[in-house]
């Protein structure tokens, strides 16, 4: 049997077998060593190996970028052990902050911030989770150089309360669809199995500053997974959603139909047909009822000598032999092809 050495022993540490012993703002503190308890991820091992990359970069900076650092770092702090917020070194804050950026596709910055700005706190209204779709809906968006960042567990026993523990990083750079965010294809990839309905999944979310690697107030959340839900995703038209058997008049097309208000988004280029001034996109599945109307929207043309041409265009939809078709009518201005329709319309 191991004894393990008293917290009364002032000044003991050391490792004993499965135990360490540290001082910490003089007190005595004992842990148990963590040992590998299976194969790494390819997001672990790509995360040890930025980890070397920052703490290797540390070694290069010069001693005035470090008194910086070690400057920023007299105002931070670690996570707090028995009450007490723990001191950090400039290099310590150095790894965790620049650990962050490179966990967001942002490269190694080598100079201290300047500044720790407050970083926004997250909101959203509700979060959505069946077997089929993981999404979060009404979330307030924050512009750039914030990204959100979303940590989700696996299934739990409906009957535990507490399992952030278990939470994994589902995306680092969460972008916000007016106000609403698919995780579905993130999750599964992630996670790799399907949330199961009765079962709870625990959350956690926060905002990222991208030019300091500062983080705000992690938010903490859970959802009982159901079987399915009443919710509906606005409604998108991209490339993806075309018909592969038709012949379109679209090289590529973005319609966002906004589920709050009569308002629709475009985004499109249209390349004309015969000599029509209109292009038509044939859509694979018909479109809901509430979304066969028509808008008007501007659009742009570019002449033979550079210059541009703005031009207005009436957006149609109509549902035909089981499939829908978007009309793109040049209305005024100079038609010109292709001609580039964008921005926003009311719907009606």
């Amino acid at each position: 049997m191991i004894v393990l050495p008293s917290i009364a022993f002032g000044g003991f540490s050391g490792s004993a077998k499965g135990v360490t012993a540290r001082q910490v703002g003089g007190r005595s503190i004992l842990s148990l060593k963590c040992y590998p308890s299976g194969m790494a991820t390819n997001a672990q091992v790509a995360r040890r190996t930025s980890l070397s990359k920052i703490s290797k970069t540390w070694a290069k900076l010069t001693d005035e970028q470090r008194k910086d650092w070690d400057g920023l770092a007299e105002h931070s702090s670690g996570t707090c052990v028995l009450g007490q917020k723990a001191e950090i070194s400039g290099l310590n804050l150095f790894v965790r902050l620049n650990a962050n950026r490179t966990m967001a596709g942002e490269t190694i910055m080598t100079n201290a911030p300047s500044v720790n700005v407050a970083v926004p706190n997250v909101s959203y209204t509700q979060v959505v989770i069946t077997p089929e779709l993981v999404i979060f809906g009404g979330i307030k968006h924050e512009s750039s150089p914030y990204k959100l960042v979303v940590k989700m567990s696996g299934s739990q026993s409906a009957g535990i309360s507490s399992g952030w523990s278990k939470t994994v990083i589902i995306s680092s750079d969460t972008k916000d669809d007016w106000g609403e965010a698919d995780l579905t294809k993130l999750y599964l990839k992630t996670i790799g199995v399907e949330p199961v309905p009765g079962e709870k999944v625990f959350i956690e979310t926060y905002w990222l500053d991208t030019s300091t690697g500062f983080t705000g107030l992690v938010f903490k959340d859970s959802a009982v997974v159901t079987g399915e839900s009443s919710y509906v995703s606005r409604m998108r038209i991209t490339e993806d959603n075309l018909d592969k058997t038709a012949e379109q008049h679209v090289s590529s097309i973005d319609v966002d139909f906004s589920t709050d208000s009569p308002v629709l988004y475009v985004d499109a280029l249209c390349l004309g047909h015969s000599n029509v001034a209109s292009s038509y996109a044939y859509l694979d599945a018909p479109l809901p009822a509430d979304l066969i109307g028509q808008s008007f929207v501007l659009a742009r043309g570019a002449g033979e000598d550079g210059s541009l041409h703005p031009q207005s265009y009436q957006i149609q939809t109509i549902n035909r032999s089981g499939k829908s078709q978007i009309t793109f009518a040049h209305r005024g201005g100079k038609y010109i092809k292709p001609s580039e329709v964008f921005g926003t319309g009311v719907f009606y």
